[in-house]
């Protein structure tokens, strides 16, 4: 090659391995501001990264996702872990990155509300699939995205009473709460996934109505949380004045 043409790639190739470091650093600048907020993360990123591992090789850990079957006959852990399992790495990039988002983003959120909105949308996720949706006694159900859209309710929830009325955030938590919850009636209404253009085959089989339970457990835990006498609140404050 060249020597002029070797110098004249030379500024192209650094400029290229330079946004590869920025990218880098600003992923790992972002999980560690979000680590530091959110310390049980330490706990819930090891639960993905074993009940995932199989997913490497194109497999799935079929023992840890939910069945009704396999739970009436005494595999009662699947209860707990099907939250945790993606069937691909694509169900697990979608699901994974959705959910991380959504629970960094909690404002001001004590670590026991944010569990318990976990385990709310996990919750209900699960109670609202096996009651309507019978299909999963033998197929199964896994996977974050109920969680997921229980904690995007929250969220728009929390930009609603934390901004005056008016205000752009406010319309926004408006709009963002409205989205969801008509994309996740039509899903269960329909049993029909909205972006199922998205799935590419590499979703399993998705549980429509799953999305609509996430969404009603972790309202259930709005309403309980924000009535306990004692208890934490969730932070549903009165909306604080625009600077003037």
């Amino acid at each position: 090659m060249d020597s002029n043409v070797q110098f004249a790639i030379l500024p192209t190739l650094f400029s290229a391995r330079e946004r590869r470091r920025g990218w880098v650093l600003s992923i790992i600048s972002a999980l560690c501001h979000a680590f530091s907020r959110c310390p049980e993360m330490f706990l819930f990123i090891p639960l993905l990264i074993i009940f995932n591992a199989p997913v490497v090789v194109g497999s799935t850990f079929h023992s840890m996702i939910f069945q009704a079957d396999a739970v009436r006959h005494g595999e009662w852990w699947r209860l707990f872990t099907h939250p945790f399992v993606h069937v691909t790495w694509y169900h697990l990039l979608l699901d994974g990155t959705a959910c991380a988002a959504l629970y960094g983003s909690l404002m001001g959120a004590s670590v026991f509300r944010r569990v318990t909105y976990i385990i709310a949308g996990a919750a209900g996720s699960l109670a609202l699939s096996w009651a309507g949706a019978p299909g999963i006694a033998t197929s199964g159900l896994c996977g974050l995205s109920g969680i997921a859209h229980g904690l995007m309710a929250v969220s728009a929830l929390e930009m609603i009473s934390t901004n005056p009325p008016g205000s752009a955030e406010h319309r926004i938590g408006w709009i963002s709460f409205l989205l969801v919850v008509a994309k996740a009636a039509f899903e269960a209404v329909s049993g029909r996934m909205f972006f199922a253009f998205l799935d590419f085959g590499l979703l399993g089989s998705p549980v429509a109505v799953s999305h609509a339970g996430g969404i009603i457990g972790c309202l259930a835990a709005v309403f309980v949380l924000s009535r306990a006498p004692n208890g934490p609140r969730p932070n549903l404050r009165a909306p604080v004045p625009l600077p003037t």
